[in-house]
């Protein structure tokens, strides 16, 4: 759950609070949550936490990112949240296959996408996943967004690769204690 806490913190930051953009096809949102995409729901009204458990239930859970480590569960809940989870999943999906992979690119997180997962090179995972998530803004042939999205997908990017540099600094830093330590006794 810290995990998906970290994740939605960052989200909110980046997706605000009411707008009804005419040129945007969600319509009516808030907190990143839309009128096409939750049509019985009264969008102007939606509360923080509300947003937060639409996120958990049908972002972060179907996105499978609390599989994820840290910083790509991250960047594949944002891209979830912003492209929706089956296209998140398809980015995901290309990204692994740049590392040789070659998986079907269906949007379905099963078996085979997992133990991809559990033996790609994360750094590169991160840097392959802008790429492919990139590529995905530029095909929608979106240009009144695409700046925007592109630099979402940048920031994440640096978002998710600090995450990643402070995780591996932290195991680095148990691995040295525990060899100090090994060394006194």
């Amino acid at each position: 759950m810290a995990n998906f806490q970290k994740a939605f913190e960052y989200i909110i930051n980046k997706e605000g609070g009411y707008v009804n953009d005419p040129y945007d096809k969600g319509g009516e949102t808030k907190y990143g949550i839309s009128k096409s995409t939750y049509p019985n729901l009264d969008i102007k009204n939606l509360t923080l936490e509300d947003a937060k458990k639409i996120y958990y239930r049908d972002f972060w859970l179907k996105s499978k990112a609390y599989l994820m480590p840290e910083p790509l569960a991250i960047m594949h809940f944002d891209t979830a949240v912003n492209a929706g989870v089956k296209n998140a999943n398809k980015i995901l999906q290309r990204a692994l296959n740049r590392q040789g992979f070659n998986l079907v690119i269906d949007g379905i997180i099963g078996e085979k996408t997992l133990k991809a997962l559990k033996n790609a090179v994360l750094q590169q995972l991160l840097s392959d996943y802008t790429i492919e998530r990139t590529r995905y803004y530029i095909r929608t042939g979106n240009k009144r967004y695409l700046r925007g999205w592109i630099n979402r997908s940048l920031s994440t990017y640096d978002f998710a690769l600090k995450h990643s540099a402070a995780a591996a600094l932290g195991i680095a830093l148990i691995i040295f204690i525990g060899y100090l330590l090994g060394r006194s006794v």
